[in-house]
């Protein structure tokens, strides 16, 4: 009888444990927009070196056919996946937000749905007229390899 009262207890116990961690579990899905737009600037055309920050985020450097009043180098303002072309040379076609002509807005909305639970909403939005390091920003509206190294 005291086998039997022991295998009931330990099964209750399995039971109760189990439901327990199944209360735990919660599956959840974030999903996050990202919208740029540049307002004013000026249409350009810059051929140079595509780079990757540690950071993620793209610049273009060793800027070709530059006047002594162009930038050396531009941080790239995408929401395109360029890694594929990280160390070609390439030419850019975009507007250029440069010594105050023009600004950029990024507007973030992030959703995160959790099952079982209440959905969460966060939403940002940053205007600026320079990117990181002081450098100019280049809104990217198109992209051509023109050579598969920088070199």
């Amino acid at each position: 009888m005291q086998t039997t009262h022991r295998t009931v207890m330990t099964f209750g116990l399995t039971v109760v444990c189990a439901a327990g961690l199944t209360a735990q579990t919660q599956e959840t899905k974030t999903t996050t927009n990202t919208k740029i737009e540049l307002k004013g600037g000026k249409e350009v055309k810059v051929i140079g070196c595509l780079e990757r920050r540690p950071n993620g985020n793209y610049m273009l450097t060793d800027i070709r056919e530059k006047r002594p009043v162009d930038p050396s180098r531009y941080a790239l303002v995408t929401n395109e996946d360029l890694s594929k072309h990280v160390g070609e040379r390439v030419e850019i076609h975009g507007k250029a937000v440069v010594n105050g002509d023009g600004k950029i807005s990024v507007e973030s909305k992030t959703k995160t749905e959790v099952e079982n639970g209440k959905d969460q909403e966060a939403k940002s939005k940053t205007e600026g007229t320079i990117g990181v390091f002081d450098m100019p920003l280049l809104g990217m509206t198109s992209m051509k390899t023109l050579s598969s190294s920088c070199n």
